[in-house]
């Protein structure tokens, strides 16, 4: 008789222990909120931010670690400016928005503008590390021949 209290309440706690253990939590844990953001805005969501990230680097040929520093444990360190390619990347961000509000008449912060831009990363770079070129340095083809005289057929 003296035993059915304990047991009642062992009896209790594992009842809600299980019942804890096949609940799932209301809420997904949030990730970190971005740091030393610089041209993004610093509110931007989650999901707009990896959107703009697997942008860059499907235009860019590009990994994470291009522009961002691996800890020892292998953890990017988003927020460290190591790498001279992040700063490179952000005056490209800069210029395309540039280009974007003054030609196309693109307005808003950053992600406004790329999400309605008409100049991306890829319409220079095609999934390359550097821009295409439509036609090499005059100094390393030689001399340029004239073009034929108007109504002239070659």
């Amino acid at each position: 008789m003296k035993y059915r209290q304990p047991l009642a309440l062992v009896t209790i706690a594992l009842i809600l222990g299980i019942g804890m253990a096949f609940t799932r939590p209301s809420q997904q844990p949030q990730p970190a909120h971005p740091q030393n953001l610089k041209v993004l805005p610093k509110d931007i969501d989650h999901a707009s931010l990896i959107k703009i990230m697997h942008d860059f680097s499907d235009a860019l040929g590009f990994r994470c670690s291009n522009c961002h520093v691996a800890r020892a444990n292998g953890d990017m360190d988003f927020a460290s400016d190591a790498k001279p390619e992040k700063r490179e990347a952000r005056e490209m961000m800069r210029m395309m928005k540039k280009i974007n509000r003054k030609y196309f008449g693109v307005k808003g912060n950053f992600v406004d503008v790329y999400m309605n831009a008409r100049i991306t990363c890829y319409t220079c770079h095609h999934g390359e590390a550097h821009p295409a070129v439509a036609a090499g340095h005059p100094e390393k083809q030689g001399p340029m021949v004239p073009p034929p005289p108007p109504g002239a057929h070659p």
